[in-house]
């Protein structure tokens, strides 16, 4: 689902969590903020990574390819933002970065979590993106539970936090 606002540069905040609060702080924020539009990636909360993973490949072609394709082109800034699954991307986002391509154009990301396994999940966005023809201009781990516990506009802080 695609939220939009007014003038000015042009933002596209594409997250998944599989938080509720993470996710509602997404969608908060990315209402006040009138130059933003977010797409939020559906999550399979309840199930394994490994089978949260095969149902988003296998929608890959339907479901992901057809409600998620994006023209980057619309966009001056693009935010990617979802939580770390053991060290790795969440598979809704991998899918994502996968099916759409990120030619030319730089992205800003963020981690949801925190340790080793947000360092290792910033890599590999990093390398996913780089893969779909993208760069990576800055990427930052945010601690969920520090998250909800400030509640937060959660734009405004990312945008501190990546210096843009």
């Amino acid at each position: 689902m695609f939220y939009s606002g007014g003038d000015g540069l042009k933002t596209l905040f594409v997250y998944c969590s599989e938080d509720d609060t993470i996710n509602s702080l997404c969608r908060e924020s990315a209402f006040k903020k009138s130059e933003a539009e977010s797409l939020q990636l559906s999550s399979c909360s309840g199930k394994t990574l490994f089978s949260r993973y095969l149902d988003a490949v296998r929608s890959r072609s339907s479901v992901i390819t057809k409600d998620y394709a994006v023209d980057f082109n619309d966009y001056d800034r693009i935010i990617i933002a979802c939580d770390e699954f053991a060290g790795e991307v969440s598979p809704e986002m991998s899918v994502f970065i996968k099916s759409n391509d990120f030619r030319y154009k730089n992205v800003d990301c963020i981690v949801f979590g925190d340790g080793r396994g947000a360092l290792r999940a910033k890599d590999g966005l990093k390398v996913r993106i780089s893969l779909s023809g993208g760069t990576v201009r800055n990427c930052v781990s945010v601690s969920t539970k520090k998250l909800k516990k400030e509640e937060e506009d959660l734009l405004f802080s990312i945008r501190h936090r990546l210096a843009i």
